[in-house]
Order: C-alpha cells, then sequence, then structure tokens
C-alpha cells in the first residue's frame, strides 16, 4: 500500500495525451511519481473489529531513495507496550530489473530478523486488514492492465482501470485474483480499490479518506482497508509527513531493525 504522490500536477495526464491514455501509462506514471528523495512521517494504524471496536498501533516511519533502482522505509512500532520494538523494512526496486521487493520483520520476543517470502505476503499486517503485499510499491508488469473508463469518486475524475494477475506467483503473492482502481485524474494517487477472489466476487476494499498538499506534494494522510465478509477494517493516518530529510541510510539496513528508533530520531 503508497502513501505519497507527485508534486507535478501542472501538467495533467489527461491534458498530456489526444486520447485518453493506455492503463499502463496511468499506472506507470503513478509508480514514478515524485515523492521527494525522502521523508519522515508518524503513523497511527487503526484496527476496527466488526462491532467498532478500536485497538491502535503507532509507529514511526523513515524513507529514503538509496539510489536510482532502489528506495527503503522502515517502520518502528513504540507503543502500545505489546508491540513496542516490532520493526519492518522494505525494499523496492526499480521494476525494469526484474527483482521482487524484499520484505524483513523484527519481533523482539524472538530476537531474529525474518525475511518475509513471497508466498508469505498475503499474510496479515500486524493484524490489519492490510497484508504484506500491500505495502510494497505498486508493480506494473505483474498485471494484464486495462482502461475501463472515467468515473467519479468523491466529486474527483478519476481513471477506472482493472488489472489482472499475469500468473499464478502474483496470485500467491497477493491473494488478488483481480483488481479495480481508481485513479484521480488530476493528482494522480489512488482513491479507491477492490479486490477479487476467485470466485470474481469482491472480498476486500481500500478507501482514500484524506488528501492533503505537503511541500507541493499530493500526500494521502489516511487510507482504510475493509474486509467485507468479516467486517473487519483498518485506517492508516499518516502525521506531520516531513519531505527531502536528513535520513541515515544506516537505519534503513536489515541489521538496524533490532535498534530502536526514537522521537528525537524524527525531523
Amino acid at each position: 500500500m503508497r502513501h505519497v504522490t507527485i508534486f507535478l500536477t501542472a501538467i495533467l495526464i489527461q491534458t498530456a495525451y489526444a486520447d485518453p491514455p493506455s492503463a499502463t501509462i496511468i499506472l506507470q506514471e503513478l509508480r514514478d511519481q515524485y515523492d521527494g528523495e525522502s521523508y519522515a512521517t508518524k503513523v497511527l494504524l487503526r484496527l476496527i473489529s466488526n462491532d467498532n471496536r478500536v485497538r491502535e498501533r503507532a509507529f514511526y516511519m523513515l524513507q529514503k531513495d538509496i539510489s536510482a533502482e532502489e528506495e527503503r522505509a522502515i517502520m518502528y512500532f513504540h507503543s502500545p507496550a505489546d508491540v513496542r520494538g516490532v520493526s519492518f523494512l522494505i525494499a523496492n526496486y526499480k521494476e525494469s530489473l526484474k527483482k521482487p521487493d524484499d520484505q524483513w520483520i523484527y519481533f523482539p520476543a524472538f530476537r531474529k530478523v525474518r525475511r518475509i517470502g513471497s508466498n508469505d505476503k498475503r499474510g496479515s499486517f500486524m493484524g490489519s486488514a492490510f497484508n504484506y503485499s500491500d505495502l510494497d510499491k505498486i508493480r506494473v508488469t505483474d498485471y494484464s492492465n486495462t482502461l475501463v473508463g472515467e468515473d467519479t469518486i468523491a466529486d474527483r475524475k478519476t481513471w477506472l482501470i482493472e488489472r489482472i494477475p499475469k500468473n499464478q506467483d502474483v496470485i500467491n503473492k497477493t491473494g488478488y485474483y483481480k483488481v479495480r482502481l481508481w485513479v484521480d485524474q488530476e493528482r494522480t494517487l489512488i482513491l479507491q480499490q477492490h479486490f477479487y477472489n476467485a470466485k470474481g466476487i469482491v472480498f476486500k476494499t481500500q478507501k482514500t479518506l484524506a488528501v492533503d498538499n505537503l511541500q507541493n506534494i499530493w500526500t494521502i494522510t489516511k487510507s482504510l482497508m475493509s474486509e467485507i465478509e468479516t467486517g473487519k477494517s483498518s485506517e492508516m493516518v499518516f502525521n506531520e509527513t516531513v519531505y527531502n530529510v536528513d535520513v541515515d541510510e544506516k537505519k534503513l539496513r536489515s541489521l538496524a531493525l533490532k535498534k530502536k528508533i526514537n522521537a528525537s530520531d524524527m525531523p
């Protein structure tokens, strides 16, 4: 799942082409959008039960472009006490490398860093409705992408795109047999997604609940993922996001997962 968006909104996708752009072009714009050289943010993960009981988990997040071919982000949970010290690292690679994105997680109770394999990415992230694959950067070439048409979401004009996994490996990684997503035509960000199971039924949805312009970068600041069958949902709320900050690359290595990130480490 990606929360930062492009700041170059002066040239809109819909006016850059004589005809509507292809789904692949739209998704490539989405993947390659500018989100600064680095950023820091404070995140609240809210787990909402089917009877509206809420549990909250808070973490710090740091991201940096390591090179033109790789970017990394680390999440460090600091509250409540039962998840304090859990940390999670993502490495996203340039898609042309045809290299799967990497993820590692550290649980203090086991004192070991574990790499999350591709077939494990459909598992729940910290007990939420988001799975691990939702946290990877969107991959264009893993799917056959079709522009279905245009739609309006929350008074915003969107492109409606349908995505079909190209092979079983993609399904095994995500658990999704088809995805429909709505992309804001002006701001180039995802406003809504529907995820389908093997029977062609929507079993999970994602909605963007809040967007802010921070340092001239359109930024999703609240996202909701909902499980239709269970009635459970999860919100991610991003606070105090700051772009182009000084992030120590050493904090973005798997060995650093065991080290604590304090509020003083945040810009």
